[in-house]
């Protein structure tokens, strides 16, 4: 299938998951590598700061984990699911723009663990669907 760009802005990557708060997560053996996606990420522009939670901090679903502080907005990221925190990409604390410039590379936050089903997350097919609503509504 490929990337799908939407609107000619937006990149969404097909080989990942994702949460209806435009997070993405993908797994690597029994650890999820977690960031959020291009849609949100834009949407917030430039961003200052991360605040990232201690390795060994426990999520429930939907938790939030800690906030992402743009020039326009403060916002929390929240948990894909019940999960612990094994690794979080401190080298946004200093720059928090690969968050930005490479969401889905660099811009990684956390790796966690799952301590709970991970059924709920939406397959690209419906993450592209919520984004075209998200834009058609105007709430982007």
């Amino acid at each position: 299938m490929g990337d799908i760009v939407i609107k000619d802005k937006y990149t969404i990557k097909d080989n990942l998951l994702y949460t209806k708060e435009s997070e993405w997560v993908k797994q690597e053996g029994d650890v999820w590598i977690y960031g959020i996606s291009n849609y949100a990420s834009t949407e917030l522009g430039e961003l200052a700061y991360v605040e990232l939670p201690a390795v060994g901090d426990t999520f429930s679903n939907a938790d939030s984990m800690g906030i992402i502080e743009a020039l326009k907005a403060v916002v929390d990221f929240y948990a894909p699911f019940d999960c612990e925190v094994v690794e979080a990409n401190t080298n946004l604390e200093d720059d928090a723009a690969p968050i930005t410039e490479d969401c889905y590379g660099e811009g990684w936050i956390l790796k966690v663990k799952p301590t709970n089903g991970t059924d709920h997350l939406l397959n690209v097919e419906d993450y592209v669907k919520l984004v075209e609503k998200l834009i058609e509504e105007g709430t982007h």
